[in-house]
């Protein structure tokens, strides 16, 4: 039950949607009733929350994200939502000047897209009376150079572990449902339309006042640069390995509530949380993922302004950085079409003594160069599979 780069036929979408209110109307199979579960009374829940989503007309999302680079750290902090209210980490090895303080932008991508195929599986089962007893999904990716200067994760793949009475049959109808409706597997599928950043400049003075604590300029002089002078003086062959390192996380649904907790990279030393909409049984504990995925892409581009002006020697004093994006709704009596991101848009305000010119080269080699930025604009290749059983760690 394998696919790849699955794009479905307008037919197979148009089928999709005409049914759900049919399938929402209808009781759950019979297979469903005869066993209790947790996660079977969420399912049963969930339905019902869609249900009620289904009969409203239900306007887009809009996402926001911001991204502030942290002083003398240089630690990206993500902050999530109108007023910031979730808050992450993200943090280089110290191979690169960063502390491990929080996971970097690749495997938080790998993380948030194992949560969010991880919730469209609910969902679509919520909607097609598919009984669940447990689900774990494991997402990898193996990173791949696209050019000289451009390498981001690429092979993207992903294993659902599935326990589940439903037959072969109703499993896969799932898996193309899930495919057909997720607006996260169509983000990284599909190129998007993504605007250049859009620059607010202020000028520095070439000298600070010796008065203040170390800064953002400091680390970048003292050691990002270093660090990324280091990286550029190795041997191509070194690098490619490095960055042919399979990416791995594991996003477990947990059955009272829905929540999926993501456990990123093989030990995985760092966590993610991942609540559902407010409509959808969300408990506001944690960013949808829909909101995350965009928020990444910013941390992301973030780290990348650090690393090229650490490059170029352009000396930063603040470096903060918004995105903003928009999804179509994913249930409402006004839905015509699964949920997809449009207007996506990033904006970066950098305080600087650089000339201005120096500034717009550096956007654009951070444009030029950025992993998850490009990643978005391209087009990548997904497939997906269910193995039968509840998830089970393996100890070598």
């Amino acid at each position: 039950m394998s696919i790849a780069r699955y794009a479905p036929p307008r037919e197979v979408v148009a089928a999709t949607l005409l049914s759900a209110t049919l399938l929402l109307a209808a009781p759950l199979t019979s297979a469903a009733q005869d066993k209790a579960s947790p996660l079977r009374d969420y399912l049963t829940a969930k339905r019902a929350a869609i249900q009620t989503q289904s009969a409203r007309v239900v306007p887009p999302t809009k996402i926001h994200a911001k991204v502030i680079a942290e002083s003398r750290s240089g630690v990206r902090r993500l902050r999530i939502g109108p007023t910031g209210e979730f808050q992450y980490i993200s943090d280089s090895g110290r191979n690169y000047a960063g502390y491990n303080l929080g996971a970097g932008s690749w495997d938080s991508l790998v993380g948030t897209l194992a949560s969010s195929v991880a919730d469209e599986y609910i969902v679509q089962a919520a909607l097609q009376g598919v009984p669940l007893d447990a689900l774990d999904v494991v997402f990898t990716s193996i990173p791949e150079r696209k050019s000289e200067t451009l390498a981001y994760p690429n092979n993207l793949s992903y294993v659902a572990y599935i326990d589940s009475p439903a037959t072969d049959a109703q499993l896969d109808t799932l898996k193309r449902a899930v495919h057909a409706n997720s607006s996260a597997i169509d983000l990284v599928t599909q190129p998007q339309q993504v605007s250049h950043a859009e620059v607010e400049y202020i000028h520095s003075a070439a000298v600070r006042d010796p008065g203040l604590p170390p800064g953002l300029r400091d680390f970048i002089t003292e050691e990002k640069r270093p660090a990324v002078l280091a990286r550029q003086g190795k041997p191509a062959a070194g690098k490619e390995k490095a960055e042919a390192e399979t990416l791995v996380a594991r996003a477990h649904v947990e059955p009272r509530t829905g929540l999926r907790r993501v456990f990123l990279g093989k030990d995985g030393y760092h966590q993610q949380l991942h609540d559902s909409a407010p409509g959808l049984l969300g408990y506001g504990l944690a960013p949808t993922v829909e909101e995350h995925l965009l928020g990444v892409t910013g941390t992301c581009l973030t780290h990348i302004f650090e690393v090229q002006a650490a490059g170029r020697n352009v000396l930063l004093d603040v470096l903060e950085l918004t995105v903003d994006g928009q999804l179509s709704p994913r249930f409402g009596s006004n839905v015509r079409a699964p949920a997809r991101y449009s207007d996506i848009r990033y904006k970066v305000r950098i305080e600087s003594p650089a000339s201005e010119k120096e500034i717009d080269a550096l956007r654009q080699s951070v444009e030029a160069t950025c992993p998850l930025y490009n990643l978005v604009k391209d087009e990548q290749k997904l497939e997906g599979r269910i193995v039968r059983g509840a998830y089970a760690e393996v100890n070598d």
